[in-house]
């Protein structure tokens, strides 16, 4: 296992290089698997979900695999669907094993990290009501973060769509 990540200065300019570094480069070791359209279609449905607004989510947050994301508030974002670390313990109580290995199965396994950010997907929708609210509420708290978030989503779901429609003529 590795430990946790030490939180990266906010106020030093390099900090978003080293942020960026770590984004694209902190993989952990040993195995990681990919998510399958199975796991998006079985898991959207599980959780009522349109499966491609949640491929639009995980295009949009860029994550990958094996992926250990350090931002700027010292949190960590997992895998693929970039789960954040502070669903640690309320995933690892709904899974029933410890922290750790939730962490570990969000970054390595791909249909492990589109199941658990499909339940807080659904979560989210299910207490705004409302589908882009509960994407914006996905991604954060804060206002200003979620339009600009909300606008990258739609960006990419337009894309997707736009491509199943070339295959589908």
């Amino acid at each position: 296992m590795l430990p946790d990540l030490p939180p990266v200065p906010l106020e030093s300019p390099p900090a978003l290089i080293l942020t960026t570094e770590l984004k694209r480069n902190n993989l952990i070791p040993g195995r990681t698997t990919l998510p399958t359209l199975q796991c998006f279609v079985q898991e959207a449905d599980r959780h009522s979900i349109d499966p491609y607004v949640l491929m639009a989510v995980m295009k949009t947050e860029g994550g990958r695999a094996g992926e250990l994301a350090l931002n700027r508030n010292g949190t960590i974002d997992l895998g693929p669907m970039s789960i954040n670390s502070v669903w640690l313990p309320t995933l690892a109580k709904r899974y029933k094993v410890s922290e750790d290995e939730i962490k570990q199965r969000l970054a390595s396994d791909g249909c492990t990290n589109v199941a658990a950010a499909a339940w807080i997907l659904g979560r989210k929708i299910a207490e705004s009501g409302n589908v882009w609210e509960g994407v914006a509420n996905y991604h954060s708290v804060n206002p200003a973060k979620q339009s600009r978030y909300l606008m990258r989503v739609h960006a990419s779901l337009s894309r997707i769509l736009a491509r199943l429609s070339t295959l589908v003529q």
